[in-house]
């Protein structure tokens, strides 16, 4: 497993803004760095399917990201994914995917 460093925003289907569905449904991440440059984006291969309530999945599928940005992401996933499996969720009423990058790099400083 490679190292834990990096953030990922789930992506609406219009690539450009946050997705408002919850986080592990989302059509695409886009991954950052801590310093809040765009590295790449990836193509979620469990979004055309049926809502899955399986962190698992996404946490293997971003293995090297620490940071979840979501608008929405279930109680139980989220609880499942900070204790369980030692990621960081942020919620954001933004929709705009680099205002809220900014904003939760802002709010660890």
């Amino acid at each position: 497993m490679s190292e834990r460093k990096y953030i990922a925003v789930g992506v609406g289907k219009d690539e450009k803004s946050i997705w408002v569905g919850h986080f592990g449904i989302s059509p695409f991440y886009y991954i950052y760095d801590d310093k809040g440059n765009l590295l790449e984006k990836r193509v979620n291969p469990y979004s055309k399917g049926q809502h899955h309530d399986d962190p698992n999945l996404i946490v293997n599928f971003l293995n090297d990201c620490k940071v979840f940005i979501a608008r929405r992401m279930g109680e139980e996933s989220r609880r499942k994914l900070v204790e369980n499996l030692n990621i960081e969720t942020y919620l954001t009423k933004t929709k705009e995917v680099e205002e809220a990058v900014k904003e939760y790099i802002a709010q660890k400083q």
